[in-house]
């Protein structure tokens, strides 16, 4: 007799559309809702284009056929590499309202988080791949608000140019891993801001990328020693989410994690759903989300 844990774990796995065959994992890693592109051209509901920088499996082109704007500036970037250097285009920051205006822009040496209301197409695309990927027994995880990040040139630049490197010694892959840690901020209840306490790890890795944790660490340390952790699945990231009282929501980061086309431990590990990699360039914080529990 099927157990409730079979049940699940066969429906997490098999093709949304033909329920029959297994949903196709592509070289990265990344476990996609359908079997084939069959599937997917005839899948339930309008299937939501891919990204169109290299190695990104993620839903949603509203940046100019990209899925972010971090994604769009590397796309513009690395589309040209033989073109002569100059000053670089400043891509126009969308609001996500939907309504054609356009919010002020941020200062370049600042990290700027922006809202994503509920009505824009970033927040569905989003939330399906959240839904998509939270897979606990425990019940599911309701998305309450959700935070865009934008790093300064400095911070961009850098993580550009490790991508490049990636790519310049094989196909390099861009996976979507989530990382918690403890927030002791009531995050998500005073707007968009990040707090200045050492001791939360949300704020910290948000504000350097991943360049310190909690009280100003360099890297976590675990099973596969010194590095940054993440996980593939958001409910396998929540047992390491600690939220203040004064909170309703529990917090996570969605993060962009470079891996190149042949893992070393020097580099990244790969180890069942967990993703560790050693350099904070490797791993690209590019959502705080919010959220409830739901059981």
């Amino acid at each position: 007799m099927a157990t409730i844990l079979d049940t699940v774990q066969r429906n997490a796995i098999m093709c949304e559309a033909c329920g029959i065959k297994p949903k196709y994992v592509d070289p990265s890693g990344t476990q996609h809702s359908y079997c084939g592109r069959s599937c997917a051209r005839t899948g339930v509901g309008k299937v939501a284009p891919e990204c169109l920088l290299k190695g990104c499996s993620n839903t949603g082109t509203a940046f100019n056929g990209f899925c972010s704007v971090d994604h769009a500036k590397k796309g513009n970037a690395l589309s040209s590499p033989s073109a002569h250097p100059g000053p670089k285009t400043q891509l126009q920051t969308h609001n996500h309202t939907d309504t054609g205006r356009t919010k002020p822009k941020a200062p370049p040496d600042v990290v700027h988080l922006s809202e994503i209301p509920s009505s824009a197409t970033v927040w569905r695309e989003f939330v399906r791949e959240w839904n998509s990927k939270w897979l606990s027994l425990e019940g599911s995880a309701l998305v309450e608000k959700l935070y865009e990040i934008s790093y300064p040139t400095s911070i961009s630049d850098a993580q550009d140019k490790y991508l490049q490197g990636s790519q310049a010694t094989g196909q390099a892959h861009i996976l979507r891993t989530f990382h918690a840690s403890q927030c002791i901020c009531d995050m998500g209840t005073k707007g968009p801001t990040l707090c200045k306490w050492n001791s939360c790890g949300i704020c910290n890795v948000v504000g350097s990328a991943f360049r310190s944790v909690a009280f100003g660490v360099q890297s976590n340390i675990g099973r596969q020693g010194k590095g940054l952790y993440s996980s593939r699945n958001p409910a396998s990231a929540d047992r390491f989410a600690t939220s203040c009282l004064s909170s309703p929501y529990r917090v996570m980061i969605a993060c962009d994690v470079v891996l190149p086309q042949h893992l070393d431990k020097s580099n990244s590990v790969v180890a069942g759903d967990r993703v560790v990699v050693r350099v904070s360039d490797a791993i690209i914080p590019r959502f705080i989300v919010m959220y409830t529990k739901q059981t």
